[in-house]
């Protein structure tokens, strides 16, 4: 058996998958990180975002806002940071 990952990075992870492999795929990397794995990804999709998320950084504008847990987040606020309004 191949050693396990500690770290996993992807960009848009379910990006063109339909929505029963999008839950699949995320089945795989939850059962991942309930063995310890750390999970870092970027997403387009707000919903993925708020649904997978632990914590949230978003870049806008050549800033980084600082780390968010995803409970203190709305897809509102979400959006508006990402558009800019690093504070909301």
């Amino acid at each position: 058996m191949p050693p396990s990952l500690n770290l996993i990075l992807m960009e848009h992870p379910t990006r063109g998958l339909d929505v029963e492999s999008a839950m699949w795929v995320w089945g795989l990397l939850r059962a991942r990180c309930a063995r310890g794995t750390a999970i870092l990804f970027a997403s387009s999709d707000l919903d993925e975002i708020m649904q997978y998320s632990d914590r949230v950084i978003v870049f806008s504008g050549g800033k980084v806002a600082p780390p968010i847990d995803a409970n203190q987040l709305d897809v509102g606020r979400l959006g508006r940071m990402i558009g800019g309004d690093l504070t909301a």
